[in-house]
Parts: C-alpha cells; sequence; structure tokens
C-alpha cells in the first residue's frame, strides 16, 4: 500500500469516527449536562415567587475569619436574603474596649444578589442547552460548536457570579440605602455588607481610620456545603462541554466536514 492510499485510509476511518461520534455521544453529553444544570438550579436559591415553593430556611454561625474575637455574628439566610442577624463587634482603639452590637431589621433583609444572577445565568445556559431538543440530530461538529460555546459562557459566568464577588465602593457602603439593612444605626465610621465568596458566605465591617481615606475591614465567615456541590457541579459542566468541543475541534481541524449523510 503506497502512502497516498494510507492517507485516504486514515481520512476514511476518520470520517467514521466522527459520524460515529455525532450519532452516539454527542446526544449524551447534552443530557448529562441538562441533569447537572438541573441540580445546580436546585441547589441554589432564588426569589420564591420564581421558585413557586417557599425558601429554605438557615441559621448559620459565622466566625473570624482571621481568629481573635472581634466579629461575630449569627445570621439567617432564606432564599436570597439575609433575614435576621445577631452581630458583636470589639471596637478597637477604644479603653476599657467598646462592644458593639446590632441586626438586621424583618423589613428590610439584606439581598444577596450573586444568588439571583448565578441562577439567571444557569437557567439562560440550559436553554441554549435545549434549543433543539434532547431528540435532535446533530449533523456537523459546527452545530455541537456553536450549541456548546454559549453555554459554556453562561457557565463560567455563574461561577464567576459566585467566586468573586463584586466590589462595592466606600461611599455606596455607607449610603442611607445600604444603611438602613442593619439595626440600631451603625455610627458613622462604619459600614458593613455580606457576600458569597467560593464556598464561604461573608460578613465585612469596615471601620474608617481617624484622619485618614482608608479603612480597617473585618470579616466573619462561614462555610455552606451545598455552595461547594454547586462549584463542584459546575466545574463538571465547564469539563465535559469543554472535553466535547475538544473532540470536535480534532476533526473541524483535520477533515473537509462538509455536511453528509450518514452510512
Amino acid at each position: 500500500m503506497d502512502t497516498m492510499e494510507e492517507e485516504v485510509d486514515e481520512i476514511e476511518a476518520m470520517e467514521r469516527e466522527y459520524h460515529w461520534l455525532l450519532r452516539t455521544e454527542v446526544r449524551p453529553v447534552i443530557s448529562y449536562l441538562q441533569s447537572i444544570l438541573t441540580e445546580c438550579k436546585e441547589r441554589l436559591p432564588t426569589a420564591s415567587s420564581d421558585a413557586g415553593c417557599q425558601p429554605r430556611e438557615e441559621r448559620l454561625i459565622m466566625n473570624p475569619a482571621n481568629g481573635g474575637d472581634f466579629l461575630k455574628s449569627m445570621v439567617t439566610l432564606c432564599g436570597t436574603c439575609v433575614i435576621a442577624a445577631d452581630v458583636t463587634f470589639k471596637i478597637s482603639g477604644k479603653n476599657p474596649a467598646q462592644m458593639l452590637r446590632f441586626g438586621i431589621p424583618p423589613d428590610a433583609p439584606y439581598h444577596l444578589q450573586q444568588f439571583q444572577d448565578a441562577h439567571n445565568s444557569l437557567a439562560e445556559a440550559r436553554t441554549h442547552l435545549l434549543a433543539h431538543g434532547l431528540d435532535y440530530e446533530f449533523q456537523t461538529a459546527e452545530e455541537v460548536i456553536k450549541l456548546l460555546q454559549p453555554v459554556m459562557a453562561h457557565l463560567a459566568r455563574a461561577r464567576t457570579t459566585l467566586i468573586v464577588p463584586k466590589k462595592r465602593s466606600f461611599e455606596e457602603l455607607k449610603s442611607a440605602a445600604h444603611r438602613r439593612h442593619f439595626v440600631p444605626p451603625l455610627p458613622a465610621d462604619l459600614s458593613a455588607s455580606f457576600y458569597i465568596q467560593a464556598h464561604k458566605m461573608i460578613f465585612a465591617l469596615y471601620q474608617v481610620l481617624p484622619g485618614a481615606q482608608k479603612f480597617d475591614c473585618f470579616q466573619a465567615e462561614v462555610s455552606i456545603p451545598w455552595l461547594t456541590e454547586t462549584l463542584v457541579l459546575m466545574t463538571v459542566a465547564l469539563q465535559t462541554c469543554q472535553q466535547l468541543l475538544d473532540k470536535m475541534s480534532i476533526f473541524t481541524q483535520n477533515l473537509d466536514l462538509s455536511p453528509k449523510p450518514f452510512d
């Protein structure tokens, strides 16, 4: 067998593998991704009006992030909101030390927008994934790539939303709209916020330094198991998408993939 015949045989074998991949692997992968996205959405809280059911309620004890006893907090998380809190803070620079205690009023729960944003991105990913339905027969690698790329973009956005919280300016944190979440009202040199960072919920308290445009930040945190599970599932979904895209890319780089009927 000469070199040209070997090349033809190699191309034909690759084409058979390509069509086999489209027939047998793409639909099961899409079905698997659908199940992962469904699990992620079920774990993430959302507004009760969107979910159609009562959101779960959890009491969480938040401990100082770097040890010590400056800041402690016990909070109640319900859906996307912190609906109650009992915060104690040992004010530094006071002699004798002063303890500050405050909470969250029932009429001004602290909304964690990250949960809703991540949930919305997962919903978008699922919508794109099922655009053709589960029974659709993909004919080309380009179809598969066109389907998976936006799914990966929405998945990555959901994951980043939970891992990298948006930073608030100190002016925003000290605004009347933000400070209404805490009772009794915080002293003028203090502000606070809740946010999600990866598998943890963080409570941050900011204290302005006298005579400076700087502040100290004290943090309390708590790990949330279902957040860990959700992030793991998102990572698995992204890896699954990437693996299928890599397989498709091998064929698009080595074959003339104009649509052909399956044998």
